[in-house]
């Protein structure tokens, strides 16, 4: 009775130890940040966060802040120079087929 016991117990042990080594990689569940929903990625030995909308939080010198991909300066003008109105977002305008 005591080795089914034991037999078991150990089983149980194995068991709760591969569910916590392999759950990770099944289930990546979205985090929140600043009510955005996006997930954390390490790039470049630096954390970033991106959100489902592809804006990035990263780290610029000392500080952070929301990086949207957008270029500036003329490559980015026709984007900046919308019609009113217009309330896509930089992807949207990117897939659009906007220039």
């Amino acid at each position: 009775m005591i080795m089914k016991i034991k037999a078991r117990t150990l089983a149980t042990v194995f068991v709760l130890i591969g569910s916590f080594l392999v759950a990770p990689s099944f289930a990546r569940a979205d985090d929140w940040y600043q009510g955005r929903q996006g997930q954390w990625v390490q790039q470049n030995n630096a954390w970033r966060f991106r959100d489902h909308d592809g804006n990035i939080y990263r780290q610029h010198g000392k500080s952070w802040s929301w990086y949207n991909g957008r270029h500036h300066g003329a490559v980015g003008s026709a984007y900046h120079n919308r019609p009113a109105g217009d309330n896509q977002t930089y992807s949207q305008f990117q897939n659009s087929g906007g220039h």
